[in-house]
């Protein structure tokens, strides 16, 4: 039986673009610690701090808690300081944080001196990737 190289490329093609696609990403769920904050707050200084960024498991006007995929529960104190970014919109309180789906990633960031206070609150997750052998990670925008 003789396959001429054409006819391999029409099989090929798909079946390595459906291999392309069922790797998996970078997790959109973890931890990072940054070295420094990118941005520096009112009563802060600008020391590093951590970025947490998994679904909400339930949230209240003290506290939000996000739930790992392997069922870790991280809980963060929420106060009159904590900001909350809504797209790019700064909002004035956590509750649009309640309509967000149980999958959906929010980040949370707190900074070194207090790493259970939730400084700023996104309502999506960082970006992450891994390009040319090198880790990339950003935070969402600041909201204004």
């Amino acid at each position: 039986m003789r396959v001429r190289f054409s006819h391999l490329c029409h099989i090929l093609f798909p079946v390595l673009l459906l291999c392309q696609a069922s790797v998996p990403a970078i997790a959109q769920q973890g931890q990072y610690h940054l070295p420094y904050s990118p941005f520096v707050l009112q009563d802060s200084k600008p020391i590093g701090g951590l970025a947490t960024y998994y679904p909400i498991k339930s949230i209240d006007g003290e506290t939000i808690r996000l739930r790992g995929d392997d069922g870790t529960i991280y809980t963060f104190k929420l106060d009159a300081g904590t900001i909350y970014c809504q797209g790019d919109q700064k909002v004035a309180d956590w509750t649009f944080l309640k309509s967000i789906g149980k999958k959906q990633t929010v980040t949370v960031m707190t900074n070194d001196d207090d790493s259970q206070k939730a400084l700023v609150i996104w309502d999506r997750p960082p970006s992450v990737s891994n390009t040319n052998g090198g880790f990339k990670f950003a935070l969402p925008p600041m909201c204004k």
